[in-house]
């Protein structure tokens, strides 16, 4: 009898923290309702820009030194996203964008250039970028590719002046099987997420299995590109964003579980799990600014997220039907946040005035920041 009682409590205290994160997502449906959202925002102003030119910008990285921020938005993620598990087969490619926030005089034409890609094998047809990271000291860009043919990293070397970035290398490896976001290290040396283990596209049920279940199978890895040598080097449930704190330092983010990871980078490259950080949110990407601040965005409430993701492309579409219309009425809340060890979680923004908050970065020398949109028309800039 005592035995069967100590069993079921070290099973219990194992399963307590797990039980503690299921119940706070699930609170969070009814918190974070729409019709009951508590909206907030810390931002001296803020205003949606390029509405009528973009949609669907998942990540952003700053170049503070030209004022320049680098976009990755896909038209085509309302038919194709291999994340969530949608599959049409006429898809509009995305693209790459150069964004000058830091001259107030350009006009909106001016402000906003779409990249080219030269030499880029499948030219702009089969190109669905996700996230993205910038090695400024060689110029290099590396790109998370969902392709119809395939997930991939691209490896692109950036002109600003020409808005050019020409292709270097397709990375293809067993362990790039579902990417979506890189750290750089150096020109070639990369940690990336696979945000699960099983993809969408080959095991639909488990993968969404291991998504609600919080299922540890989304893992970190490491790459030599000079050798192509890679290995995991974490697994998290639902791996998504992920950043260099500092030179020991790394945080990647769980959208199944409401945290960070931080963890601490060995010689070897290594990761020796520190903390997790709780937030209110099922979170995205993270950034970190110049003055080390965490920078996080994410969604608060999840069934409305996940009603916009399965219907966008109904309600853009020309055949939506008026007994449909109800479902293109929901809107998916936003959530921005920060961290430091020092002072915490602050909490930024929480609105329906722009959707699905997927990133956010900041100047903080500017006092401008910018958020992207999973599935949003334009960019939200906000001013401190």
């Amino acid at each position: 009898m005592y035995l069967k009682i100590t069993i079921g409590l070290i099973i219990f205290s194992f399963a307590l923290p797990y039980l503690y994160d299921r119940e706070q997502v699930i609170e969070s449906f009814f918190r974070n309702a729409p019709d009951k959202l508590k909206k907030f925002s810390t931002f001296k102003e803020y205003e949606v820009k390029f509405a009528d030119r973009l949609r669907n910008c998942e990540d952003a990285l700053l170049d503070e030194a030209m004022g320049l921020a680098i976009l990755s938005c896909d038209v085509g993620r309302d038919k194709w996203n291999t994340v969530m598990g949608n599959f049409h087969k006429e898809v509009p490619s995305g693209a790459l964008y150069i964004y000058d926030y830091s001259n107030p005089d350009l006009s909106d034409d001016e402000a906003l250039k779409r990249l080219t890609l030269a030499d880029f094998p499948s030219g702009d047809t089969d190109f669905h970028p996700l996230g993205i990271e910038y090695y400024m000291p060689t110029s290099t860009l590396y790109v998370v590719n969902h392709a119809r043919t395939g997930s991939t990293i691209e490896i692109f070397r950036l002109s600003v002046s020409s808005f050019t970035a020409t292709h270097v290398r397709t990375l293809r490896h067993p362990l790039v099987h579902t990417p979506n976001s890189i750290a750089a290290i150096s020109d070639m040396e990369i940690y990336f997420t696979n945000d699960h283990y099983f993809p969408v596209r080959k095991s639909p049920l488990l993968a969404k299995a291991e998504t609600f279940l919080a299922v540890p199978g989304g893992s970190v890895v490491h790459i030599d590109l000079t050798t192509d040598s890679a290995r995991s080097v974490a697994h998290i449930p639902f791996a998504n964003g992920i950043a260099v704190l500092n030179e020991t330092t790394l945080a990647v983010s769980s959208s199944s579980k409401p945290g960070i990871y931080i963890y601490a980078m060995t010689k070897q490259r290594d990761l020796v799990l520190q903390k997790v950080v709780r937030v209110p949110s099922l979170v995205d990407n993270i950034s970190v600014d110049e003055n080390g601040k965490l920078l996080i965005a994410g969604h608060p409430h999840v069934p409305s997220f996940l009603t916009v993701s399965g219907s966008r492309a109904l309600c853009n579409s020309e055949k939506q039907k008026e007994s449909e219309s109800e479902v293109c009425k929901v809107r998916a809340p936003s959530w921005v946040g920060e961290w430091t060890e020092d002072a915490g979680l602050t909490e930024l923004y929480q609105g329906l005035e722009y959707e699905t908050s997927s990133t956010a970065i900041r100047d903080a020398k500017r006092g401008v920041g910018i958020v992207t949109g999973l599935y949003a028309k334009g960019i939200m800039v906000w001013k401190e």
